[in-house]
């Protein structure tokens, strides 16, 4: 099975819109191509996607309202969002949306093919996971996850993490390679704060890698993605 073969490329520069569309066609994806935000959405209601490139500025409804409806449809779709805006804080609002990659324009196409093949591998390690075989582990070189239990496994030991400890790690684990906010860890794995801040999430990753990495001060699965939060890594996809 394919991990990712529709595409919907949601971009109001008609002149972008084509260069990545025929690029995707020639590596055999389907797509399709909606000038709008309000088209997007249209589009996306009614039809079928296993990906959305998404620019940021839109005209009638701007990205980050598409890729909120996105996340709000109950099924989860990559996004990755285009935008000439290189400034941090718009980076940060779209990883804070959902978006799962970001590139700034002007953009290599051959990047954008390398990004969409990386997230297409990682669908498809979700999907074996998470489809009819819900017992089988989540395994990452010497580690191992196992969802039913909720227990993890490093060389064969029982890694002794706590409930919060494992639901982060299961969140960040099923999706490698995307960025998780402080805040959305913290909502996710229901992290209450003892500060007032989402920093106490800080203080879990700190017990977390201590338990799972070899080495806690030069940590291979759990990494820090700076001024934002933290990502599980992807490098065994």
């Amino acid at each position: 099975m394919v991990a990712i073969e529709h595409i919907l490329v949601v971009e109001d520069d008609a002149d972008i819109a084509n260069l990545v569309r025929m690029h995707l066609e020639q590596e055999g994806y389907k797509t399709i191509h909606a000038a709008d935000g309000r088209e997007a959405l249209e589009r996306f209601d009614n039809g079928h996607f296993d990906l959305v490139i998404l620019d940021l500025m839109l005209p009638h409804v701007d990205g980050m309202e598409v890729c909120r409806h996105i996340r709000n449809s109950g099924r989860y779709i990559p996004v990755i969002m285009l935008t000439a805006k290189s400034e941090p804080a718009n980076k940060v609002a779209g990883l804070e949306m959902g978006a799962d990659d970001y590139m700034t324009k002007p953009f290599e196409v051959a990047e954008l093919m390398a990004r969409v093949k990386a997230l297409g591998r990682r669908v498809d390690l979700l999907s074996r996971f998470v489809g009819d075989s819900p017992t089988e582990p989540l395994v990452y070189g010497e580690l191992e996850i196992h969802l039913d239990k909720r227990i993890a496994m490093r060389d064969g030991k029982d890694l002794g993490l706590t409930q919060k400890e494992f639901e982060i790690l299961r969140i960040m684990a099923l999706t490698p390679g995307r960025p998780y906010s402080r805040r959305t860890l913290c909502e996710r794995a229901g992290v209450e704060s003892f500060d007032g801040t989402d920093r106490t999430i800080d203080t879990h990753i700190k017990r977390l890698r201590a338990k799972l990495e070899p080495e806690r001060n030069r940590p291979t699965f759990v990494l820090t993605v700076w001024g934002f939060g933290y990502k599980f890594t992807d490098k065994f996809c």
